[in-house]
């Protein structure tokens, strides 16, 4: 359930809010925002999380900034919003019941050796990717690997409904910001449960074709062809991610990277195969690498060299496979 673009002031969905999706002009000040009980007693302001840059398309970086606000599950919410700045009222748990699955969508249980939901297992509506004549929003398209990018969705920690969370997000990215689908390809909670994000279609690795190339996604504007999407579920600023997260998501990236042929310790030059737009990163790169933002916190880019060390020796153990389907 979702609210349409609002602008400041005192919001009352007719539905419980748990997630404020915010979108502002770059450089812009924070947003503010409070919530109302049921009793109608307002919580203290707070500062929204400092945005990302994300976006769709492959011309040109992305300059708004996008953020997540967790609201504990209040009837009413007051917004305080810089110029030029719109925010979206979102719950993932309540309304129309979720669409079935349909048979071509991966009924896997386990991916490179760790519990995975499936888009339809996270309850993905599949209609949102198709606008009001049955049009794909946005087709999917592939492309060879070069790097693979480490976000964090700046949502509450210790959150007690992952999977709503997940729709939440997906219906944001993929309807209001006209994504037509999930930015990221893998998503990680805090229990270490993978999620399958964009829908590739293929029926060998979610978020690829069957002959390896990534499906296109919307994670880092202007970077997207041929960079795979990884995000954590919470925010990493202060906080480390849990062990079982960090676990996952160095088994998961070790997995690709082997499947992939990609180094786990490389720096390379990114060449956009559609744009031509150049960078140089390391093959497992944070969302700080791509441009200026706080993605993917300052505790979990803090340890991304760690994490690379550990991936490369998963990759030399030999009692390994690349990948564990």
């Amino acid at each position: 359930m979702a609210t349409g673009p609002l602008r400041s002031g005192t919001v009352r969905p007719g539905f419980d809010a748990q997630v404020v999706a915010l979108r502002s002009p770059a450089g812009a000040a924070p947003a503010r925002w409070r919530s109302a009980d049921r009793s109608g007693a307002w919580s203290r302001w707070a500062l929204a999380p400092g945005g990302c840059p994300a976006g769709a398309g492959d011309a040109a970086p992305a300059t708004g900034q996008l953020a997540f606000v967790t609201v504990p599950n209040a009837p009413a919410v007051d917004l305080d919003l810089p110029t030029g700045s719109r925010a979206v009222v979102l719950n993932g748990t309540d309304g129309p019941a979720l669409r079935s699955a349909s048979a071509e969508v991966s009924e896997r249980t386990r991916l490179a050796g760790l519990p995975f939901l499936s888009r339809a297992a996270w309850g993905a509506d599949e209609s949102l990717r198709f606008d009001a004549a049955g049009v794909e929003k946005y087709p999917p398209t592939f492309w060879p690997v070069q790097t693979f990018t480490v976000h964090h969705t700046a949502t509450g920690n210790d959150d007690p409904d992952p999977a709503a969370r997940m729709r939440a997000i997906y219906r944001y990215q993929a309807v209001d910001l006209g994504y037509g689908d999930f930015g990221y390809h893998f998503l990680i909670d805090e229990a270490g449960r993978v999620y399958e994000g964009r829908r590739s279609g293929g029926d060998v690795l979610p978020g690829f074709d069957p002959a390896g190339w990534m499906v296109n996604g919307s994670h880092v504007g202007g970077y997207n062809a041929g960079n795979v999407g990884v995000v954590l579920l919470g925010t990493f600023v202060a906080r480390e991610p849990t062990a079982a997260a960090r676990r996952s998501l160095t088994l998961l990236l070790a997995a690709l990277t082997g499947w992939c042929h990609v180094d786990p310790l490389a720096s390379v030059t990114y060449v956009n195969p559609i744009s031509g737009l150049r960078r140089g990163v390391p093959a497992i790169a944070g969302h700080q690498d791509w441009g200026p933002t706080e993605c993917p916190g300052g505790v979990l880019s803090g340890i991304l060299g760690d994490l690379r060390q550990e991936i490369a020796a998963v990759l030399a153990d030999p009692r390994r496979s690349a990948f564990v389907g």
